[in-house]
């Protein structure tokens, strides 16, 4: 009995990192990349992904939130992007895959300030 437990407590704490991650092809579109002018409405710096969210705005005036993943803090810190790099209402263009779905979030690839100075960027080369 005791065998059994420890087996099977030790099969729960592999399983879990396993599931609790998950595989952006599912949900995002590897082949598009999506290029949107927005303003930064908030910077959710969190594991196990940073998300970025901001307003973008259609040509009939509709103003649509859309959410962005990008990488761990750790790895955005070693890029040398921080929690205040980006502020609220900064004018941003953004690269991305866009969601499967339809849905206004997506995948960060890179990111220019109003400038189009490169702020972040990930991912590769984005063939276009």
């Amino acid at each position: 009995m005791k065998r059994a437990l420890t087996a099977l407590l030790g099969t729960a704490l592999v399983a879990v990192p396993v599931l609790a991650h998950h595989g952006r092809g599912a949900t995002y579109d590897d082949t598009k990349i999506v290029t949107i002018k927005a303003k930064v409405t908030e910077v959710d710096w969190r594991n196990p992904h940073v998300a970025i969210y901001v307003d973008v705005t259609d040509d009939a005036g509709k103003v649509v939130n859309w959410g962005l993943e990008s990488q761990n803090v750790s790895s955005l810190t070693r890029l040398r992007f921080y929690r205040n790099t980006l502020k609220v209402g900064q004018e941003v263009t953004v690269k991305l895959n866009p969601a499967r779905s339809g849905a206004p979030v997506g995948v960060l690839r890179k990111l220019y300030d109003a400038a189009g100075k490169e702020v972040l960027s990930f991912g590769g080369p984005l063939d276009e």
